[in-house]
């Protein structure tokens, strides 16, 4: 298994274009399975990424920073020999995972690797405007509790004390990359961004998408969808690949 396999074991080899995704906060390559599907009917091979603390890693110690999370992403594709970003691909996140995915352009773009041809960008806000929430420095109860308030988290699974157990680690070193998250000013990005919220999210102010167009110096484009914030249900993530579709084509010209 390849270092980059490591990251994203459920990969599939494609001649056709490659999103590798990053999930929300505490979630694993699952989340993805409904975009994957609708993906593929459009010729778009995507790949949750899979981080330590959980699944198949579950023994490995999280990442409690994203300079710690960007440090294993170089490493991996380093000893890669940058062979999984030198073809045709771009990068996606769904909430938190979209400050990953953003972070990971940044650092892909100053590799001797093919920059993504796309960033896609799904319910979260502008990165100069990401706050702390405090969340990662509450008891086990509370942030348990301010996670499922959000949606992220079924309810049902909260009394599920030896899942809670396995879950409470990855969530609160996610929880801790997201809140201790400080945007740095750089130089815009040769990545077209396509951004996407909910049009019933009301965490993420539809006023603020605007703000992602100063990260790139190519196509822009930000779109919504009637979801709410957890859009990559079966009706939203064929709504987003009809939206990814489309920016490809426009890219592409």
């Amino acid at each position: 298994m390849s270092p980059v396999d490591k990251l994203f074991p459920y990969r599939r080899e494609t001649d056709g274009f490659e999103l590798f995704a990053f999930p929300h906060i505490a979630a694993g390559p699952t989340l993805f399975h409904p975009l994957r599907d609708a993906a593929a009917q459009e010729g778009i091979s995507l790949t949750g990424a899979l981080l330590p603390g959980r699944g198949r890693r579950v023994r490995e110690a999280p990442h409690h920073s994203i300079g710690a999370l960007l440090a294993e992403i170089e490493e991996a594709a380093t000893r890669d020999g940058f062979t999984a970003f030198s073809g045709d691909y771009g990068l996606l996140g769904h909430c938190s995972g979209s400050l990953v995915a953003f972070e990971i352009a940044r650092l892909l773009v100053r590799l001797p690797c093919a920059n993504p041809q796309l960033l896609v960008v799904c319910s979260c806000r502008p990165p100069e405007l990401i706050p702390d929430t405090g969340t990662s420095r509450l008891s086990r109860d509370d942030m348990f509790a301010r996670t499922a308030a959000l949606g992220g988290m079924p309810d049902a699974l909260l009394a599920d004390q030896d899942f809670l157990d396995l879950l409470e680690r990855p969530m609160r070193a996610d929880w801790e990359v997201f809140d201790g998250y400080v945007h740095t000013v750089a130089p815009a990005l040769p990545v077209p961004i396509l951004t996407a919220r909910g049009a019933n999210d009301p965490t993420v102010p539809a006023a603020e998408q605007h703000r992602w167009k100063a990260q790139t110096r190519g196509l822009f484009r930000s779109v919504e969808l009637k979801t709410d914030h957890w859009m990559l249900s079966d009706d939203g993530s064929r709504a987003l690949t009809r939206e990814i579709t489309d920016m490809l084509r426009a890219i592409r010209g």
